[in-house]
């Protein structure tokens, strides 16, 4: 804290203005604040936060980027000027704009972009989302992929394993933004080093600063310098909610996307209209790691008890009163893991589709049996009872205890609501004698300590990196380096999730057989939903997937997010799209 106010106190004396410098050329610079603090990589094949995304998209972008058209953000052709696809839909041929440039003013081909997949989807990088390039025919990990760049006629073809109706949102992600291959380590260093994190983008690097300040100056060699009126912008990463907003209100920040739920009444009456609830394609949710054991005192639970345990622990939640009284930012309770709005091919909103479950059903509705407990706590109460957990009390006088569900430690990032949603959470178990401990990690550190494994439960989010299921159903395949619950992986000799699904008493959740592991199953079953043109077919496969992933109780999701953010009324032009994306390109000040 005395950091961050220190900070802030020396940009208020030398600035003092609401912009935070200004360049040679007397274009303003201005601030921006994102809160979860610094990530554990920019690099944008290493970096899997939303922060870091909103960063990296200053320095790089992509063959096709998010642009205003016709005053909507709409998918436009960026470093390619036109691009085709064939009639079968799996072939793309981009040709690239004629004189494009890197930031440090060499010349950038098409190689230059096949290079750069390569390294994104090569198996040494291990980068969390190098499966993506998987719906790329012929892609090994060891440098195959059926991508043919000409150089001569500034040409890339990309052949498609099956149609993909997402691929160009792909080519606007940060994974698929080519770097200078020849600059770039595979353990994220370069991209903290203003000289090596050379980019296309329409800013360069010019300081990095851990926990601090990220900042960038207008890049002449971006292709549409010309529309680029900013001279620069400065990137503070803070996971200090009262920092950041004395860094708006004193007029240092121009934008802010962390703020503490308990000031919105005032900030909407303080600054009418500055701030707001943006829609927000993504899911709040708990993860419990599947090698936790928790059986009771009395006897060794079973794979297929284990998960009901675990989907009764979030059940216990009223997520009602977690957005009514905890978030009061306009979030809608969960009732399953994919999110309202989310696209599966064929509906617009899965949610309320045919064949998507309800898991939460009676989340804030009173039980007849006794007012004091939720329909879904009793459901809950009557699954850990039936497990054979010991307790005092009953459900009729609404004193129930369990006495030996092993203790369970949270770990959690402080930012925005987090912590305050993690201590209802455990003031939730507390009433029912289940007790948790919490540990706060900076974002970067628990990052680490998920990929590791070494999280028994912990808060995350998901939001959508584009508008398909599968995008939130990608998290859990066993190649994931976002599949923090572990699901399908073993941990040291804890093996019974090796165990085929029905040894395991869950084959009426995998299929017809019963005879696969929990990760070749759900993999399975993940290929077919991409390799699927079928409309009704994904869906229905998209349904059935979200069954498998609830069954487990690896997840258990709090609320669809909105997403709160103040921005200066004289900042103009700025892009904030439903999957998080702040795009600075063509922002002015007016």
């Amino acid at each position: 804290m005395k950091k961050a106010l220190a900070m802030l106190l020396a940009l208020t004396l030398l600035l003092g203005t609401g912009m935070v410098g200004m360049a040679e050329s007397s274009a303003p610079v201005i601030s921006v604040f994102f809160g979860g603090g610094t990530p554990l990589s920019i690099d944008p094949a290493l970096n899997s936060s939303v922060n870091g995304s909103n960063v990296i998209k200053l320095a790089h972008t992509g063959l096709i980027a998010w642009q205003f058209v016709d005053g909507e953000p709409k998918l436009a052709p960026e470093l390619a000027e036109t691009y085709t696809v064939s009639e079968d839909g799996l072939t793309y041929t981009f040709t690239l704009r004629e004189g494009l440039k890197w930031s440090d003013g060499s010349d950038f081909a098409a190689s230059d972009v096949l290079a750069s997949w390569k390294r994104s989807a090569s198996a040494d990088l291990g980068a969390d989302y190098g499966f993506l390039f998987d719906v790329i025919e012929g892609n090994d990990g060891n440098g195959g992929m059926n991508v043919v760049a000409d150089d001569a006629a500034r040409t890339l073809t990309v052949k498609l394993v099956a149609p993909t109706p997402y691929f160009l949102e792909l080519c606007a992600f940060p994974t698929f933004m080519p770097v200078k291959a020849a600059a770039a380590d595979n353990e994220g260093v370069w991209a903290t080093k203003p000289e090596s994190y050379i980019g296309m983008g329409p800013y360069r690097m010019t300081a990095y600063k851990v926990d601090d300040v990220i900042s960038f100056e207008k890049n002449p060699n971006y292709w549409n310098a010309a529309n680029v009126s900013l001279g620069g912008v400065n990137c503070y990463l803070s996971e200090d909610n009262v920092a950041i907003l004395t860094a708006y209100e004193n007029g240092t920040a121009s934008f802010i996307n962390s703020i503490d739920p308990t000031e919105f009444p005032r900030l909407q009456s303080t600054y009418p209209g500055e701030l707001v609830f943006g829609p927000y394609l993504g899911t709040w949710y708990i993860l419990f790691n599947v090698h936790k054991d928790l059986s009771p005192a009395t006897k060794q639970l079973t794979v297929q008890e284990m998960s009901k345990a675990r989907f009764a622990l979030g059940q216990l939640i009223n997520r009602q009163e977690v957005v009514e009284y905890v978030t009061q930012g306009g979030q809608v309770p969960a009732t399953g893991f994919f999110p309202k709005n989310l696209s599966d091919g064929l509906n617009a909103d899965v949610r309320s589709a045919e064949g998507y479950g309800t898991w939460y059903t009676g989340t804030s509705t009173p039980s007849a049996e006794n007012a004091n407990y939720t329909e879904d706590q009793v459901a809950a109460v009557k699954t850990l009872m039936d497990l054979g957990y010991a307790y005092t009390g009953s459900i009729e006088t609404g004193d129930i205890k369990f006495s030996d569900v092993p203790s369970i430690e949270f770990a959690f990032n402080n930012s925005g609501a987090n912590a305050a949603i993690i201590q209802y959470v455990q003031e939730v178990w507390n009433t029912f004698g289940i007790t948790a401990t919490i540990n706060t990690e900076a974002w970067a550190t628990l990052q680490q300590k998920l990929k590791a494994g070494d999280a028994e439960a912990a808060r995350m989010g998901w939001i959508s990196d584009y508008n398909d299921v599968t995008n939130f159903l990608d998290i859990f395949i066993s190649a994931s380096g976002n599949n923090y619950p572990r699901l399908g992986r073993e941990v040291g000799d804890y093996t019974r999730y090796s165990e085929t699904t029905k040894d395991a008493g869950l084959g009426a959740y995998w299929g017809e057989n019963g005879d696969q592991t929990w990760a070749d199953a759900f993999d399975a079953l993940e290929n077919q939903i991409k390799l699927s043109t079928d409309p009704a077919e994904r869906a229905a496969l998209s349904a059935k997937a979200e069954t498998i992933l609830m069954a487990t109780g690896g997840v258990a999701p709090m609320y669809f997010y909105t997403n709160p953010y103040m921005l200066k009324p004289n900042v103009k032009n700025t892009m904030i799209l439903p999957n998080g994306d702040v795009n600075l390109t063509y922002t002015t000040i007016g």
